[in-house]
């Protein structure tokens, strides 16, 4: 998730589409991940990586890859320039190839009816509980197009996306949210728990995660449950929480069928949302409707909208007017989904 992008929708929305990557993306794709420092933490900071990213997407879209691998990337487009100026990755299943790691937030309960003592902890559980699930990551938008609503166009287009090929993920999705830092850009919690299990600071870890190597995570992490009680209190605050920057993305997300169930992330215990894949607002409230040309004048109301469902796969904000199963939309709005009259668009209101 992008620790800089806000949930507003303004106007500017307009001016990008969201599509699928390609394999000549990877120059591009390659600059996020360079400009994101770290903000895109499971992908390796090489072109070689970037490209690797790109082909699993590839193999993806034509039915080669393995379960294990199996996901997608989509891209932020400026309509104008035509420049890449964000992304968000959906795989259809973590874990089934090498553990996906998190903790669960629990209760232990001590007590002692002879000293009539009665304690309630909350802990820590390192799990795999999340195994199987769906998930969204490495939300991250371009400087220079921050504010403009992009992160709000890539939440909606991967609903979108999951929409049209639903067999393919998992019945419930996650997304991680990036945890609360101190002034010096560092985790509290990393700082109160992992930092005193590796010899590498939590960027170093974050880095070895991206280069596929989490076997070292159960064998360095404690395996008994952590006590929030014995961590320092600046730790404590953190765990559950979120970095200011990305707050205002939770509420979108909590509109669109997210919400918290007590897991956090074992580096920094930012949260974790989960949501039923199928009543996701993207999912279970986009209709399918037949594109038609023509100027939808005052009546036009706010949409959604998306074309094709693979490789050929559009997404942008638009203004049109539903009739039925019928949706008229200007020129230039199917001219950014690239289809034309009678087309199918998987369409959901805006307003």
């Amino acid at each position: 998730m992008s620790r800089h992008e806000q949930a507003s929708l303004p106007a500017s929305a307009g001016r990008f589409i969201v599509r699928v990557a390609r394999a000549d993306d990877a120059a591009a794709f390659h600059a996020l991940v360079i400009e994101a420092d770290g903000a895109l933490e499971r992908h390796a900071e090489s072109p070689e990586a970037s490209r690797a990213t790109l082909e699993r997407v590839e193999r993806s879209l034509a039915g080669k890859a393995s379960d294990a691998e199996r996901g997608y990337m989509l891209l932020l487009e400026d309509c104008a320039s035509g420049e890449v100026a964000g992304c968000v990755q959906l795989v259809c299943s973590i874990g089934l190839d090498q553990p996906f790691y998190d903790y669960r937030l629990g209760k232990i309960v001590h007590s002692s009816s002879r000293l009539q003592s009665w304690r309630c902890h909350d802990v820590l559980y390192l799990c795999n509980d999340l195994t199987g699930c769906s998930e969204l990551h490495s939300l991250y938008v371009r400087r220079d197009a921050r504010g403009m609503g992009g992160a709000a166009l890539l939440t909606k287009a991967a609903q979108l996306f999951i929409a049209g090929r639903l067999a393919e993920f998992a019945p419930r999705t996650i997304i991680e949210m990036h945890g609360v830092r101190g002034p010096d850009d560092t985790s509290p919690f990393w700082e109160a728990v992992g930092r005193h299990f590796f010899k590498v600071d939590q960027r170093g870890a974050e880095r070895l995660v991206a280069q596929g190597r989490k076997a070292f995570i159960a064998e360095l992490m404690p395996k008994h449950p952590v006590y929030l009680s014995l961590l320092p209190e600046s730790a404590q605050a953190t765990v559950g929480g979120i970095h200011p920057v990305v707050a205002g993305l939770v509420p979108l997300l909590e509109q669109d069928g997210f919400h918290f169930e007590n897991h956090v992330d074992i580096f920094d215990a930012g949260m974790v949302l989960e949501a039923h894949t199928r009543t996701l607002n993207g999912v279970a409230s986009s209709r399918i409707l037949a594109a038609e040309e023509g100027d939808p004048g005052a009546a036009a109301h706010a949409w959604w909208l998306a074309a094709g469902n693979g490789g050929d796969f559009r997404m942008c904000l638009g203004s049109g007017v539903a009739d039925a199963d019928r949706l008229l939309l200007s020129p230039d709005t199917l001219h950014r989904l690239g289809v034309g009259a009678h087309a199918d668009v998987i369409a959901l209101s805006a307003g």
